[in-house]
């Protein structure tokens, strides 16, 4: 059945405002793909293109919200948020070519006109005018426009079970690292003689179960909770978020306790409750940082790299930074509670202000509670030990992430090569091909398309929210 006069019209509009290909089309090339639309209803939660599925249909988005993901090394990016007006495989269609994304009708109902392969190419071959309006509008497209990805922090998603031998091996290298950065933070903060690796026998298998743990918990979470389809998903991504953290602060806590002996003398079975709130609320910050922060970043920071692993290691050098500044405090507190558990917090507090703001650096001038005041915001935001605490962070991070990721890619590498060899690649070549000058227009789009595809993901600037060109 074909479209009404009225949806024609509309049909019309979206395309010339809502899609690039056709931009610059007359509004009798317009009325020309009208006549080929089909009208599509798609419901809440129907998938109308699945990342790396060949689709033959070009879509342009009537009425509803229709929300496009992408999965790149294991993470699962928001590309957009599409509602009227906005097109959808605009630039895989012509030859169904395999979906750059996945895209997901998010509203009760949405309605969308599609033109097909087979039309679309027989109103190229028929029209030569409608042809040479869409090369101009694609060489506009690719001068003007880049694209990058911009997922919000926490609706990053993990999308596949993560590989548990690698970061088993990267637990197990970051741990000596981690445990000699902690002696000397605590070393600096509660003073004494520090081994640098104690207990490193409960150490290691207790850091390798605590970083499976965030990392296992994450991608549990994001492939069985879908916040979008409560009625608060954003307190429901809050949640998602904190959660590993919460769950893995029995075992941040033993960790910890094996590097307190040198004060605490009390058994280990005892010593691992000591500081257990403050801990806690580090454990959150640092899940959400090596988790949603690092790819958050990466994401940032992948226009300017042409190296994965660069951009991952900046990814986490600037997430490490931000999660270690955040808790450090916590972190001092829980800390100092382990050393010396008979001390209330409001003393180790106390503590804490006076050892990173020594007395000599307050203003003489004042009354006596303006200079508390002051002494406890400069504590607040510099203080005793950050140095220490962001290194170790980042060295973790870096650690952590970098030897995930590449071994994670080299495993890819292997599973790849493994299937091009047995499945092969060779094709028998008896395609009926029409003739050269009828496929040069449309080879000359094809190139064109896939031209503004790698154009649009080089660039570090979002999308305009409208055009959807991938």
């Amino acid at each position: 059945m074909g479209l009404t006069v009225e949806e024609k019209f509309e049909a019309q509009n979206l395309l010339r405002t809502g899609s690039p290909l056709f931009r610059y089309c007359t509004t009798s090339s317009l009325s020309l793909l009208s006549s080929k639309l089909e009208l599509f209803k798609f419901h809440k939660g129907d998938r109308i293109l699945v990342q790396g599925v060949p689709s033959d249909y070009l879509y342009v988005v009537s009425s509803g919200e229709v929300i496009r993901y992408r999965e790149e090394s294991s993470v699962e990016h928001q590309v957009d948020r599409n509602q009227h007006g906005a097109t959808i495989n605009s630039m895989h269609s012509l030859h169904g070519d395999p979906s750059y994304t996945t895209a997901i009708c998010m509203s009760d109902q949405c309605k969308a006109y599609g033109l097909s392969q087979e039309n679309f190419q027989e109103l190229l071959n028929d029209s030569s005018q409608l042809s040479t309006e869409i090369i101009r509008s694609l060489q506009k497209e690719v001068r003007e426009q880049k694209n990058a990805l911009r997922t919000p922090l926490l609706q990053l998603k993990q999308t596949k079970d993560i590989n548990v031998p690698a970061v088993s091996m990267a637990a197990a290298m970051e741990s000596y690292y981690r445990s000699a950065l902690n002696a000397r933070l605590n070393a600096r903060l509660g003073g004494g003689t520090v081994s640098l690796f104690p207990n490193m026998h409960v150490q290691v298998p207790a850091r390798v179960m605590y970083i499976n743990g965030f990392k296992g918990l994450r991608a549990f979470l994001d492939k069985n909770v879908r916040p979008e389809e409560y009625e608060n998903p954003k307190l429901v991504r809050y949640g998602v978020a904190i959660a590993p953290g919460i769950l893995m602060n029995p075992i941040s806590s033993i960790l910890e306790a094996s590097n307190a002996g040198h004060k605490n003398s009390e058994p280990l079975y005892r010593r691992w409750m000591r500081g257990f709130v403050p801990r806690a609320v580090r454990e959150v910050v640092f899940g959400i940082g090596l988790n949603q922060l690092s790819d958050y970043f990466e994401e940032r920071w992948a226009p300017y790299f042409t190296s994965p692993t660069l951009a991952n290691a900046a990814g986490s050098l600037t997430a490490g930074a931000v999660s270690g500044y955040l808790s450090h405090v916590p972190h001092n507190l829980s800390a100092l509670k382990l050393m010396e558990p008979h001390l209330s917090y409001g003393v180790h507090f106390r503590r804490f202000v006076e050892t990173s703001v020594p007395e000599q650096l307050v203003p003489s001038g004042g009354s006596p509670g303006l200079r508390n005041t002051w002494r406890t915001m400069m504590a607040l935001l510099f203080p005793r030990g950050l140095l220490i605490r962001q290194t170790q962070i980042v060295g973790s991070f870096i650690i952590l992430n970098g030897t995930i990721s590449y071994l994670a890619r080299l495993d890819q590498e292997r599973i790849n090569r493994a299937f091009g060899e047995s499945s092969g690649v060779a094709v028998a070549d008896d395609t009926v091909r029409p003739e050269p000058q009828r496929i040069f227009g449309n080879e000359l789009l094809k190139a064109l398309a896939q031209e503004a595809a790698a154009t649009l993901l080089a660039g570090p600037s979002p999308t305009d929210g409208h055009d959807d060109v991938l």
